[in-house]
């Protein structure tokens, strides 16, 4: 069986984000809106880059994007928006899926959001 490259202890993933996807949600007078609609939680580990990699993305796209590890999960897709502890809402640039084995993680790749706060 194939080991995955990466791997997270528990204790790491004790974080929780919650995921949305665009949709229709009511508002306050029971009217449908389009929106974002909470979908689901996960747990997850904060990812740090190293020096060189800092540096490899500064002045980039990526300069301020924020990296975090979740168990492999299927329902995680893009686009999607994603509140992390921190309270802030971030949209997935880039996810980098493992499912070699039943312990799989999912890297990914997020942006602030600063549409629609």
């Amino acid at each position: 069986m194939a080991r995955s490259n990466y791997r997270y202890p528990l204790y790491r993933m004790r974080h929780k984000a919650r995921f949305s996807s665009m949709g229709n949600r009511e508002n306050a007078m029971g009217v449908n809106v389009p929106g974002f609609v909470d979908e689901f939680t996960l747990h997850y580990a904060k990812v740090n880059l190293t020096i060189m990699q800092r540096y490899g993305t500064a002045g980039s796209t990526l300069e301020h994007s924020t990296i975090i590890a979740i168990r492999h999960n299927e329902k995680v897709k893009q686009p999607m928006l994603v509140k992390l502890a921190d309270g802030n809402t971030y949209s997935i640039t880039n996810i980098s899926a493992n499912n070699d084995s039943y312990i799989s993680y999912d890297l990914l790749t997020l942006e602030l959001n600063t549409k629609g706060k």
